[in-house]
C-alpha cells in the first residue's frame, strides 16, 4: 500500500486551500455582479451603468421573444411534402406566437418583437429614445438567432422565409405601410386605453388576431412582413438585397404614420396620470397589465 508522506499531505492541503480561495473569490465576484444587476435603480441615478440595470431585462425579453417569433413563425412556411403551405399556416403561426409571447414577455418588455412597433411606441411617448434603439438592436439580434436556429434544425429549407413582393415596389411599400399602420394603430389604442385599475385580459388575443388577419390579408402581395426584423434575418443569411429596403421603408413608414395619426386624432386622455418618469421600464410599457411589485 502506498504511503503518503507528510510533505504530500501538506501540499494537498495547500492545493485544497488554493482551490477554495478561488471558489470564494469567484463566488463573491459573481455575487457582486448579481447584486449590481438586480439592485433597484433610483430615479436620480444616471449613466450607462444605471441605464443597463434599468433596461437589461426588457432588452433580453425582446431578444428572446423575437427569436421565438422568427423560429416558430417562419417554420410554418416550410414546405410539407414538397408543396408550399397555404397562407393560413404562417398567418395563424405568427398570430399565435405573438399572442403567446405577449403573455410571456409582456410584463418584462411589452413584447414588441418588431422595430416598427417600437418606433410607434417612441412616437406616442411610450418608450424613451435610447430604449427604442436598444429594442431595435435586440429585435434584430433575436431575429438572426431565431432564423439561425431554424436553419440548423431544417438545413434543407435554408431558402425559405424570405419576403419578396409580388407587385411593383411602390405598391409593395404601400401595402406594407398600410398593414403595419393598422398594427401600430391597434397597439397605440391599447397603450392609450391601458388602466391598471381595470385590466384588460384580452390584450394579447387582440394583438395576435390582428397580426394573423393582416398577414392573411396581405401575404399574397408582399409576404406581409410588417416587421423589418422578420425580413432582415432571412435576407442576411441568404444574401438577398433586391427589394429588401421595401421591408424597412414600408413598415417603419406605416408605423410612424399610424402613431402620428393616433396621437393627433385618436388619443384619449390617459386613465391614470404619472407625476414623474417611471423608474422601472415596465411601468412605461403598458402593452398588458403588469403584476404588482
Amino acid at each position: 500500500m502506498h504511503q503518503v508522506s507528510p510533505l504530500q499531505t501538506i501540499g494537498g492541503l495547500f492545493a485544497v486551500r488554493n482551490i477554495a480561495d478561488i471558489i470564494v473569490k469567484r463566488t463573491l465576484k459573481y455575487r457582486a455582479l448579481f447584486e449590481f444587476a438586480f439592485s433597484p435603480v433610483t430615479e436620480s441615478e444616471r449613466g450607462v451603468g444605471a441605464w443597463a440595470r434599468r433596461w437589461w431585462r426588457p432588452l433580453l425579453a425582446e431578444l428572446v421573444a423575437t427569436a421565438l417569433l422568427i423560429l416558430l413563425g417562419i417554420a410554418a412556411l416550410l414546405p410539407a411534402g414538397g408543396a408550399p403551405p397555404p397562407l393560413t399556416h404562417p398567418a395563424l403561426a405568427f398570430g399565435f406566437v405573438v399572442l403567446a409571447n405577449a403573455e410571456i414577455f409582456g410584463p418584462a418588455s411589452g413584447a414588441h418583437m418588431n422595430p416598427a412597433v417600437s418606433l410607434a411606441a417612441l412616437l406616442v411617448g411610450q418608450l424613451p429614445g435610447a430604449a427604442a434603439a436598444g429594442y431595435a438592436l435586440a429585435q434584430l439580434a433575436g431575429a438572426v438567432l431565431g432564423f439561425g436556429a431554424l436553419r440548423a434544425l431544417a438545413p434543407h429549407a435554408a431558402g425559405e422565409g424570405a419576403t419578396h413582393p409580388a407587385v411593383s415596389w411602390p405598391a409593395a411599400v404601400a401595402v406594407e405601410a398600410a398593414l403595419t399602420g393598422v398594427l401600430a394603430l391597434v397597439c397605440c389604442a391599447l397603450w392609450s386605453a391601458h388602466d391598471a385599475s381595470r385590466p384588460d385580459r384580452t390584450v394579447s388575443l387582440k394583438v395576435g388576431l390582428t397580426v394573423a388577419g393582416l398577414i392573411y390579408a396581405g401575404g399574397h402581395l408582399t409576404g406581409a412582413s410588417l416587421n423589418p426584423a422578420r425580413s432582415f434575418a432571412p435576407a442576411l443569411f441568404q444574401g438577398l438585397t433586391a427589394d429588401h429596403w421595401v421591408y424597412w421603408a414600408g413598415p417603419l413608414g406605416g408605423a410612424a404614420l399610424g402613431a402620428l395619426l393616433h396621437r393627433a386624432l385618436l388619443a384619449r386622455p390617459a386613465p391614470h396620470t404619472r407625476a414623474h418618469t417611471p423608474a422601472r421600464p415596465e411601468d412605461s410599457l403598458p402593452l398588458r397589465d403588469k403584476p404588482e411589485p
